[in-house]
């Protein structure tokens, strides 16, 4: 798992490495700039002349700093100084003073556009060092009149910690910033790197070990970035002796006449993810559709009602034989829909999850989830966590991991926020973020096969936020793996089977 932080943490990772271990500051500013350097000479091999925009505060102390180490290599750089060298102060100030003793151009840019954009024309690279991530306001002015300029110049941009104009803490850029080829952050990433639209911004990142012990990092953190490693030891074993009763029973209540499909997709997403058994519970007039589907799935009738949807009974049988529910997709929002969730939730203490139907059947009353056994899983996309908040999905989106948080909170259980970079909030430990998913996801039935696989997970035995992370970290695996021969959308059909590739490659030998 990887640390995130936000802006504070790493004021306070920065202070503890400084103040209490006793690195000096300079010392992490020469290793930032380091960083900065091998990136620009190692991606950008045959850059020859090199501009870099230096801002107030320690940014523009590593950008000074990145000059003089490019200069020594023996290209052409020229450091373009936004603010009067009397405003530099400690570090930055003594950078300024090596920068020009090593011969370094250092041009005096201060409220003077023009000199910027001349400087700017016929740049191979342009280093964009004007603030860090600690900006909490948008920029303005000269400063914002400089991002234009680099982003107008047509010149690769390597932004030295976060673009200028983001906020580490925040997924939303402030105002005016700048778009990078690539950013070099230091220490851990920050949540603007990873939460899109911020990310978008960022182009690719470099997180460059500066010298800070990554305990203290992990001490700032509330925030983790999924990788594979974890992936993979969530999954549980599979010995050579074993049985499908080994890997449990998902109970998967879902479907009625006409939304077939839903509950299809979900039980092959969780037959291929290794569900020992898989029993699908749904309206009568959906049980063939999904049964030719999906053979290996025990496919169960409820009493329907003229609707095609269930009537809300009949389910108390199906209980007994399952080790985990899986509940919503295609299920209908009518009153039969809606007794037969309450009826589970009052019944049913295992491992749950609550997805589409369910969830919009569950707005208002997130609270009546607290208390249980097992914590319910939740994987809302933005409408739906909108509902269940009371909030609009403009608002839940500006902030999706807050408002998963927030859900996480009222209902006690776990929340996975669906939407580019997955967050998944509740539970012990760090708010969790998914690295995985391409935009082929945006496609009719991806939700459903998620369900499948978190689904398929929760009744081999994982727990609940374990099951969220690793189906989410599959389900994006999976369509990177289907995007290799397919562009645009990826077809749910198509994403369900690529699921168990995406488990192969964590289950195969290094």
């Amino acid at each position: 798992m990887i640390a995130v932080l936000d802006s504070a943490g790493m004021r306070q990772a920065d202070r503890v490495t400084i103040e209490e271990l006793g690195l000096p500051s300079l010392v992490l500013m020469e290793s930032a700039a380091s960083a900065v350097t091998e990136v620009v000479v190692e991606r950008f091999a045959d850059a020859r002349r090199v501009v870099i925009a230096c801002g107030p505060g320690n940014n523009g102390g590593d950008g000074l700093a990145v000059a003089r180490q490019l200069h020594a290599r023996g290209l052409a750089v020229e450091a373009a100084l936004l603010v009067p060298p009397a405003a530099l102060r400690g570090d930055a100030a003594k950078q300024l003073d090596l920068a020009r003793s090593f011969g370094v151009a250092v041009h005096e840019c201060v409220e003077d556009g023009a000199a910027l954009a001349r400087l700017l024309a016929g740049a191979d690279v342009v280093v964009d060092a004007l603030f860090g991530t600690g900006l909490d306001r948008p920029l303005d002015g000269a400063f914002a009149a400089a991002v234009e300029a680099i982003n107008a110049c047509g010149s690769p941009v390597v932004s030295v910690d976060i673009p200028s104009g983001l906020s580490g803490s925040s997924s939303q850029p402030l105002g005016a910033c700048a778009e990078a080829a690539v950013t070099v952050t230091f220490g851990a990433p920050k949540l603007a790197h990873l939460l899109p639209p911020a990310c978008w911004r960022c182009g690719d990142l470099a997180v460059a070990d500066i010298g800070i012990p990554p305990w203290v990092l992990d001490r700032q953190a509330k925030v983790g970035l999924v990788e594979a490693e974890d992936v993979a030891a969530w999954l549980p074993a599979r010995a050579p002796d074993a049985h499908k009763g080994h890997f449990g029973h998902l109970l998967l209540v879902a479907g009625r006449e006409g939304r077939a499909g839903a509950a299809a997709l979900g039980a092959r997403a969780a037959v291929n993810l290794g569900a020992g058994l898989v029993t699908v519970a749904t309206a009568r007039g959906a049980v063939a559709p999904i049964q030719s589907l999906v053979p290996e799935a025990m496919v169960d009738p409820l009493p329907t009602g003229e609707d095609g949807a269930v009537t809300g009974e009949g389910i108390e049988a199906l209980l007994a034989k399952a080790t985990a529910l899986a509940v919503g997709p295609g299920l209908g929002l009518g009153d039969g829909a809606r007794r037969l969730v309450d009826e589970i939730l009052a019944s049913w203490h295992g491992p749950l999850l609550l997805d589409a139907d369910a969830l919009t059947l569950l707005a208002g009353k997130l609270e009546s989830l607290r208390g249980r056994g097992t914590p319910a899983v939740l994987t809302p996309h933005p409408g739906e966590l909108g509902r269940l908040l009371a909030r609009e999905t403009a608002e839940v989106t500006r902030d999706r991991l807050g408002a998963a948080a927030a859900a996480a909170e009222r209902s006690g259980g776990v929340v996975l926020g669906k939407g580019a970079r997955t967050v998944i909030a509740g539970g012990e430990g760090w708010i969790l973020i998914n690295p995985t998913g391409t935009p082929g996801l945006a496609s009719g039935g991806a939700g459903d096969v998620l369900t499948g696989a978190i689904g398929a997970l929760l009744a081999q035995g994982v727990a609940p936020k374990d099951a969220a992370a690793a189906g989410a970290w599959l389900h994006g695996r999976a369509a990177e793996i289907a995007g290799e021969r397919r562009a645009g959308a990826v077809p749910a059909s198509v994403l369900a089977r690529c699921l168990a590739k995406a488990e192969a490659e964590l289950r195969r030998p290094a």
